[in-house]
């Protein structure tokens, strides 16, 4: 595994997120394939490498991002499904 933005501590911008979250993707795709996240609880090189730059991009959107809450017609067709 090649790992990238090992001198990154904080994304600061939406290019940058950009650019980690497709890293971030690949890693999680790579490590499916070998089979290193077939284990519930996994520690291994891709799980710490995923986690960490998860953090950041939680990080980022918890300061930069908005979302907007989900609105229902009709809360009693909600509680139907439940």
């Amino acid at each position: 595994m090649k790992k990238k933005f090992e001198l990154i501590n904080v994304v600061d911008n939406k290019a940058l997120f950009n650019e980690m979250a497709e890293y971030e993707e690949s890693l999680i795709k790579e490590a499916t394939t070998i089979g290193a996240l077939s284990e519930l609880n996994a520690d291994n090189e891709y799980t710490r490498e995923i986690g960490r730059i998860g953090g950041m991009l939680a990080d980022y959107e918890s300061k930069y991002v908005t979302f907007n809450n989900l609105e229902f017609k009709s809360p009693s067709l909600v509680l139907e499904y439940v």
